[in-house]
């Protein structure tokens, strides 16, 4: 799958909304659509790297997609664990995060402070373990009716669980958000589709995400996210037909620095400080967070992968036989 810039910049859309919804939720009461919305683009950019990659090598090699998803989170993760276990923050509240059991945690009434927001990043972690195992071993053929089969059973399940289970697992539980999840899935594996009510999803969301009827803290908070899913769905279709706002250069810079962004910005608006200092120590959080842990990891993976190909290709039986045949000829 080639990039596409423009989901980068919807990436950035989604992070703007959640930042907005924990700075002031009565200024943005549906603001956590930005959730749901991250969930679709994960569910749609992994399934496609998925399917790309068993496309073109016939397999999925599942110790570098493991690898990678590890090295892309866990230390930016643990590098804020660590700055709130340094500053006091209990151990029962940095756990759940580390062992990404906090969206369960939440369910059990476990207080996670200003780690709370990690329960996110635990659904993501548990989408990624299971989501390869599954779409990894689906023939081509299929992708579209398995997929699109998980994507609606996940959908139904959701809307069976508003009524059954507590308001807690329905919005925390990885089984809940899967059908976020399943519908990116499946808009990877289906076509791209272009119309007028895909390009104003993105306003359409944006708009009413203000309403208070969708932030409601009753049942109907549920129920809206059925509109936020659907919403979510066209906004990331209409991305892909690379829109030239999506791809500005700002929103890129925002997207490429989001996990971080996501990670701290809940840390210092939770906390008992100004609002003008909470986000300058996000903005000074998410760049260390980017230059001294993000990036040089990625850097030494790329250095290690690029050492490892370099091993292999003077080890490969090529390049052996052409070794003897020049140490024959000089003897």
């Amino acid at each position: 799958m080639g990039r596409i810039p423009a989901l980068d910049g919807l990436r950035a859309v989604a992070i703007a909304m959640v930042v907005a919804y924990h700075v002031d939720n009565s200024l943005v009461p549906a603001g956590h659509w930005g959730v749901p919305l991250f969930f679709v683009l994960s569910g749609f950019v992994i399934t496609s790297s998925i399917c790309a990659e068993v496309d073109r090598a016939g397999r999925l090699d599942l110790g570098s997609f493991y690898r990678k998803r590890l090295l892309r989170l866990v230390p930016a993760v643990v590098a804020v664990c660590l700055v709130m276990v340094a500053v006091g923050t209990e151990w029962s509240r940095v756990a759940p995060t580390l062992g990404s059991y906090a969206n369960y945690a939440r369910i059990e009434g476990i207080g996670l402070g200003r780690l709370t927001h990690t329960w996110f990043i635990s659904v993501i972690v548990h989408f990624y373990l299971l989501w390869p195992l599954i779409i990894g071993r689906v023939p081509a053929r299929h992708r579209v009716r398995v997929i699109g089969g998980l994507a609606v059973v996940a959908i139904i399940w959701r809307a069976v669980a508003i009524g059954v289970m507590s308001p807690g697992w329905v919005y925390n539980s990885s089984d809940t958000n899967a059908a976020a999840l399943f519908v990116g899935g499946f808009l990877a594996v289906v076509g791209p589709t272009s119309s007028r009510l895909t390009k104003w999803s993105i306003p359409a969301m944006l708009t009413l995400m203000l309403l208070p009827v969708f932030g409601d803290s009753g049942r109907l908070i549920f129920w809206g996210g059925f509109v936020a899913l659907a919403l979510a769905a066209m906004a990331v279709q209409y991305a892909r037909t690379s829109p030239g706002w999506l791809e500005n250069r700002v929103l890129l810079r925002v997207a490429e620095v989001s996990f971080g962004l996501y990670l701290w910005h809940y840390v210092f608006v939770r906390s008992d400080i100004p609002l003008w200092t909470a986000a300058v120590l996000t903005v000074l959080a998410t760049m260390a967070s980017w230059f001294l842990v993000e990036q040089p990891i990625l850097r030494w993976d790329a250095k290690r992968r690029a050492r490892s190909r370099v091993s292999e290709s003077f080890g490969s039986p090529t390049t052996n036989a052409m070794s003897g045949r020049l140490s024959a000829r000089s003897e």
